[in-house]
C-alpha cells in the first residue's frame, strides 16, 4: 500500500514539470526547426529583418529569430535601441534553432523604435569568434 502514494507523488511531479514546460515558465524559448546541415563554414548566412512586431507594455515577446541550418557556427543575438540600450541578449543559438519567445529587459510603450539586431558568430567546436553582422530594423510596438 505504500507504493500508491509514491506513484501518485511521482505522477504529480511529472505532470507539474510537463505543465511548466508547456506553459513556458518564463524566459526565452528556443526551438529546433530543422536538423543542422552544417556547411563548409566559409560563408555565414545572416537572416535579415526589416521589422519586429512587439506587444506594448510587455517584456515577453513572440519572435522567430533563426540560425539557418547551413551555418557552421553559433549565433549570439543582441537587440539594442538606437541609443545603444540593450533590450535583450540571447544565449548561443545553434544552426537549425530559433528563438520563438524572448524576454526584454523592459516593456516598451506603443510606437516605432529604430533598433539594431547584432549577430556575434562563434565556432561550434571551440567557441572562437568569427565575423558578425548588424541588421538595422524597426520595432513596431502595438
Amino acid at each position: 500500500m505504500n507504493r500508491k502514494p509514491n506513484i501518485l507523488a511521482a505522477f504529480l511531479v511529472l505532470a507539474l514539470a510537463l505543465l511548466l514546460t508547456a506553459c513556458g515558465a518564463g524566459g526565452d524559448r528556443v526551438v529546433r526547426f530543422a536538423e543542422a546541415n552544417l556547411g563548409s563554414g566559409e560563408n555565414i548566412a545572416i537572416p535579415g529583418y526589416e521589422k519586429l512586431d512587439f506587444a506594448a507594455g510587455k517584456t515577453a515577446q513572440t519572435v522567430n529569430l533563426k540560425n539557418p541550418t547551413e551555418n557552421a557556427c553559433a549565433f549570439v543575438l543582441t537587440l539594442t535601441l538606437e541609443d545603444g540600450e540593450a533590450l535583450w541578449t540571447g544565449k548561443a543559438l545553434s544552426p537549425g534553432e530559433a528563438f520563438t519567445r524572448i524576454t526584454l529587459t523592459r516593456a516598451l510603450d506603443a510606437g516605432e523604435y529604430p533598433a539594431t539586431l547584432h549577430y556575434d558568430c562563434y565556432t561550434i567546436e571551440d567557441n572562437q569568434p568569427l565575423n558578425g553582422a548588424e541588421i538595422q530594423l524597426t520595432l513596431e510596438v502595438k
